[in-house]
């Protein structure tokens, strides 16, 4: 079991160093991917094969995490050498009941706002990409190339929250509750969680277990304990990191600049917390990614590794694009940094 951080940078900025947020864990061969954001897919190639992928994950549909999802579904399509080798499963938010909004009195006001515009679901999503986006391509591929149909390769599955969890979008976005199983095969389980992630719902993080081992991706929150729940006794936690002062520096002043920083005030997890919730939910090692912000030199990755290290006392460290984490059984510590043949770092944990 490895864990391969396709993409570590958060964010809709274009970063020179960072791809968008993406991560793969392989399981004897076989690759599950968390979140497709910018750039990732060409990281992705460098870890595996087309045909080892058999399912993608999302965790919730900011743009910076599904910037490539349409290049990684069309680019497996029967090409030939680079095809699926069996349908893939998508799972990722379905879409909410109402408008996200902070109360009452904000929803009638965006409704008013949006002009009937509606958030989409994963469905939607993977409707419209391959329906309307690229019908033209998929069209003339099917009529050229012989292939088939594309949906018989890609199939969508909206998550469903648990009634239990009395989740709402209005009233209780991001409601205490326990981990609940999405998807399972021979190879692994993974399970999701609400996290918070401010006006962005559901927004989930995920766990995968299987017979090697355990991870955790937190997804986009701000300091959560369902995900502390979610990390319980995690072999890895792989959790996002923002360094506030750092990307506001970056802005100029303004109403947007204001909005942004409330945005990001409360909807992710400061360096100053981070390491708290890992120490809280047990993690044996924690990597830290989805940096904010993404470009080079603009986070302080020395001050968060020593704030971190505060709270936290096993091993830590802030994941680069290409970075692989291997999970061994009766391993309870990041043991090992050695460099690997791809240019990226292999931890053993």
């Amino acid at each position: 079991m490895s864990v391969h951080t396709l993409g570590t940078g958060g964010g809709p900025i274009v970063s020179s160093s960072r791809a968008g947020t993406s991560t793969a864990v392989r399981v004897d061969g076989t690759t599950y991917l968390f979140d497709c954001g910018m750039g990732s897919i060409r990281n992705y190639r460098r870890h595996a094969d087309w045909g080892d992928l058999r399912a993608v994950f999302l965790t919730h549909h900011h743009s910076d995490h599904i910037y490539d999802l349409g290049s990684y579904l069309t680019t497996g399509w029967q090409v030939p050498g680079e095809s699926f080798s069996a349908p893939i499963d998508l799972y990722g938010p379905g879409r909410p009941s109402r408008i996200p909004a902070m109360d009452g009195d904000h929803e009638r006001a965006l409704a008013d706002q949006l002009k009937g515009r509606s958030l989409s679901s994963t469905t939607d999503i993977v409707d419209s990409l391959l329906d309307k986006v690229f019908a033209s391509d998929i069209a003339i591929r099917m009529a050229d190339e012989r292939r088939t149909e594309p949906h018989e390769w890609i199939r969508a599955h909206n998550i469903e929250i648990p009634d239990a969890a009395g989740a709402d979008a209005v009233d209780n976005r991001h409601p205490e509750m326990e981990p609940f199983v999405v998807y399972t095969d021979e190879l692994v389980t993974i399970s999701a969680i609400l996290v918070d992630h401010r006006l962005c719902f559901p927004a989930f993080g995920f766990r995968i277990d299987s017979k090697y081992g355990s991870v955790a991706i937190s997804g986009d929150t701000a300091y959560s304990t369902n995900c502390i729940k979610l990390a319980n006794n995690v072999d890895l936690l792989l959790h996002e990191v923002i360094d506030l002062p750092a990307i506001l520096s970056t802005f100029p002043d303004g109403p947007t600049r204001d909005g942004i920083e409330v945005h990001l005030r409360e909807s992710h997890t400061s360096y100053m917390d981070v390491g708290q919730v890992a120490r809280l939910s047990g993690a044996k090692s924690l990597v830290l990614h989805h940096v904010v912000p993404n470009t080079p030199g603009a986070a302080d990755l020395t001050t968060m590794l020593s704030a971190v290290r505060k709270d936290y006392d096993s091993e830590v460290v802030i994941a680069e694009d290409n970075d692989v984490y291997r999970i061994r059984p009766s391993v309870t510590a990041v043991s090992d940094v050695v460099a690997q043949s791809v240019g990226a770092v292999e931890a053993t944990v």
